[in-house]
């Protein structure tokens, strides 16, 4: 008897739940419900900037803010352009407020003499108890053959070159660790300079965009300065199509100026663009130069913990 009833009851139950699903199908004609797409979430302040005063981002995608040390911030953005060409941009922030950040002029095998290193090698010399490298940008253009960079530099108050051309400019630190942005029309005194790296192109100046006559899209390293003494390194990857695909100098203008910056310039870009970061006990590539690993190159700013 138990059997039969055991059997009853499993007919009616798959009966009814049979019923229960044609139930549930969606009846002819029935309006197809889409859900709202779901918002991406900004984390980083300098993300937000870009995104509210500028009309570079189609797609954003995503964001990652990361805090390196007191007063060091890193920025990571991926995004499609107005093109939808993928995107990927670094930016370092570097609060010059804080008494244990500096910039460093960074030099091959930290030396005086002209020669060309990787920046995370550049990196790994200038590590000194007392100036521990925590991040590192590629710095200005320079000969491929000699190593010598088209602006000035200068490591330590001394100057290693001093002369630059008429369209030159370079980001100098002073004896009371201001930065300033020096060019032909803008000039400082020498005597009080005490790291410098050289670029070109001005990107903001005087807390103006500064209209742009090349327009070639390539990978960037730029920085730029705001009156609060804050420096923004932004590196952009690029000649990367799945990736990230570079960025214009009236690009990176719109960007320096949503970031609030009085003065911005250009440096190396190309193959020479790298940012490397300590990771442990060594100095990590963060970005993924368009050579496929990176360039020897002539100099670099490098950020230092001096406690």
């Amino acid at each position: 008897m138990y059997t039969i009833f055991l059997r009853r009851f499993l007919v009616i139950s798959i009966a009814f739940l049979l019923t229960g699903v044609e139930g549930c199908k969606k009846s002819p004609g029935a309006p197809t419900v889409t859900q709202p797409p779901v918002a991406v979430k900004i984390f980083s302040p300098l993300t937000k900037k870009i995104t509210d005063q500028t009309n570079l981002i189609k797609t954003f995608q995503s964001d990652t803010l990361i805090q390196i040390a007191q007063g060091l911030s890193e920025t990571i953005i991926t995004y499609l352009n107005t093109l939808s060409q993928p995107m990927k941009v670094f930016i370092l922030e570097v609060d010059l407020t804080n008494p244990t950040l500096r910039l460093k002029a960074g030099t091959p095998n930290n030396s005086n003499t002209f020669a060309r290193q990787t920046l995370s090698e550049i990196a790994r010399t200038q590590d000194t108890a007392g100036n521990r490298v925590l991040a590192a940008v590629n710095g200005d253009y320079f000969n491929l053959t000699t190593g010598v960079p088209s602006s000035a530099i200068y490591k330590k108050g001394i100057p290693i070159k001093s002369q630059y051309c008429a369209l030159c400019t370079f980001l100098s630190i002073d004896d009371q660790d201001k930065p300033y942005i020096v060019s032909k029309d803008r000039p400082v005194d020498t005597t009080k300079i005490r790291e410098a790296i050289g670029g070109h192109h001005f990107l903001v100046k005087n807390s103006l965009k500064v209209a742009q006559g090349d327009l070639s899209i390539e990978p960037r390293t730029t920085v730029g300065v705001t009156s609060a003494n804050v420096v923004y390194f932004i590196v952009v990857d690029g000649r990367q199509a799945s990736y990230s695909n570079g960025i214009s100098f009236s690009q990176l203008s719109d960007m320096y100026f949503a970031l609030g910056v009085k003065d911005a310039i250009n440096m190396d870009g190309g193959g020479s663009t790298t940012l490397v970061i300590k990771e442990g006990t060594t100095w990590a590539v963060k970005n993924k130069p368009s050579d496929g690993s990176q360039r020897a190159v002539a100099n670099a700013w490098t950020i230092v913990d001096i406690k």
